[in-house]
Order: C-alpha cells, then sequence, then structure tokens
C-alpha cells in the first residue's frame, strides 16, 4: 500500500493536550510529528472524529499548537492531519524536522523504513519524486 503522506513524521518526544469543540481536554503522550499530523499515545478514553485543537509540549522545550482532525484510532496510537496552523507554529515543527535530520537516527530510518522506497502523495493525490541526489531534474 502507498504512503498517503505529503511529510515523513519523525519521532517526538513530549505531551500533547487535545481539546475538542465540547471543551473536553485529553492528555496524552507524543510519538512522532510532521507539518501534515501527528501520531499520538492511545489516550484511555476514546475519541471522536472530530477536529481537535492539539497544544503539545516537547522535552526539549518547545510549544506547537494547531487544529487538525482525528484520522486513524488504534488500540496503540492515534493519527492526525493538520487542518490549521499558523506560520509561527509551522516553523517550530520544520525547525524540529531539520533538527532530527542532522542526526545518526534520521540515516538509521532511511534505511530501517524504506523511505527512499515508499511513495509519497501530494494534497491533490500525485506521486511525489523523493530523492537525495544533488543535481536531479524534475520530471514533467
Amino acid at each position: 500500500m502507498a504512503h498517503k503522506r505529503l511529510y515523513v513524521r519523525i519521532p517526538l518526544a513530549g505531551e500533547a493536550i487535545l481539546s475538542n469543540k465540547h471543551g473536553e481536554r485529553t492528555k496524552t503522550t507524543t510519538i512522532d510529528i510532521s507539518p501534515g499530523g501527528i501520531g499520538v499515545s492511545s489516550p484511555a478514553q476514546a475519541l471522536e472524529l472530530e477536529e481537535y485543537q492539539i497544544n503539545v509540549a516537547t522535552a526539549a522545550g518547545k510549544n506547537v499548537q494547531f487544529s487538525a482532525t482525528l484520522i486513524r484510532h488504534d488500540e496503540h496510537s492515534v493519527g492526525f492531519c493538520t487542518t490549521d496552523i499558523d506560520k509561527t507554529n509551522l516553523h517550530v515543527i520544520a525547525d524540529l524536522v531539520a533538527e532530527f535530520q542532522s542526526t545518526e537516527e534520521f540515516i538509521e530510518r532511511i534505511d530501517t523504513h524504506d523511505l527512499l522506497e515508499q511513495s509519497f502523495i501530494d494534497d491533490d493525490g500525485n506521486e511525489v519524486a523523493i530523492s537525495f541526489e544533488i543535481g536531479v531534474e524534475k520530471k514533467e
């Protein structure tokens, strides 16, 4: 099955508070994040398939806030797709991604998760070519 994310999520240690439209708040721990969404540990109570305001406090002391819709839930984890994020919070996520990409763990994940062989789909459903080669021309 094709990978359906525009962005690769990076591991993230921290705490997330999920707030729904009824004002109910749920605390959980983060698993991974990207500009396109977040994965968190499944909370004890069931979550509805709706939009949540998510506030993340990372173990490194950074905070990120955005809106996201619940798209996946199993006994271990919950996945959200970002629906609204401002530039400041988007930059925080971009910094987290850049920091992770400079680690040995990132290189190991490329190999372990076979990232080079996954297909990535943009918001319009088109496959996005991914390459780590310098000087590769775009195909039209």
